[in-house]
């Protein structure tokens, strides 16, 4: 529903009304109800702001007062040499940011943000802890999958980090109710490692390349 009443309200009036009225080039991306309008001036940002709260209350809508906000996202001067550079902001579970390369060049960075990681990683946690006494191979099965689905939502380059921290979380996770299971067969380090062997959890890497 969100997709075809924002389409009139939001996506035509963007494209139609808009946009042919900015002096700068001005760009959308939305996904159901989430959506970031980007301009390239500072002056078209702040006169679309000031009335897309009227254009959504004509269709009996609201913005989100703590998710809505304008900020600017320009590129951090050449000079700027320590901290991060300006508009930080959270979309779809991922945080952009500016970010300094080791050649000391700003570019923009993308990964997992801090909430949706720690959810992701306590709900690793909580499937180990739930299905301790399934057989290993079904316990695997479905720690495969829930790893598998996260890495391929947020398996995008320069996010890869993140998601070896998942895999390895998922690793420790799974060992520590592993050696739950049983006090006469305690599993060990060693045995832990030759099941990865035998049944291995996805490897962290990059599935979406989200830009060069």
């Amino acid at each position: 529903m969100a997709n075809i009443y924002l389409h009139y309200a939001l996506d035509v009036w963007f494209e139609e009304v808009v946009k042919p009225r900015m002096r700068g080039r001005a760009e959308m991306v939305r996904y159901a109800d989430d959506f970031v309008l980007c301009f390239e001036r500072g002056d078209d940002a702040r006169r679309v702001f000031e009335v897309l709260p009227k254009r959504m209350e004509a269709f009996g809508l609201s913005l989100h007062p703590e998710k809505t906000r304008l900020f600017s996202c320009a590129r951090p001067p050449k000079y700027q040499r320590e901290g991060k550079g300006p508009g930080a902001f959270d979309f779809l579970g991922f945080t952009f940011f500016w970010k300094r390369s080791r050649g000391g060049k700003w570019f923009h960075a993308v990964q997992t943000r801090s909430s949706r990681m720690a959810r992701a990683i306590q709900g690793i946690h909580d499937f180990c802890r739930r299905n301790r006494h399934l057989s290993v191979r079904d316990q695997h099965a479905g720690l495969f999958r829930r790893l598998q689905g996260h890495i391929n939502y947020f398996g995008v380059n320069g996010n890869r980090n993140r998601i070896s921290r998942i895999v390895n979380e998922a690793r420790r996770s799974w060992l520590k109710w592993l050696r739950r299971r049983s006090q006469r067969h305690r599993m060990n380090w060693k045995r832990f490692m030759d099941l990865l062997k035998r049944l291995p959890l996805p490897k962290a890497r990059v599935v979406v390349q989200i830009w060069g």
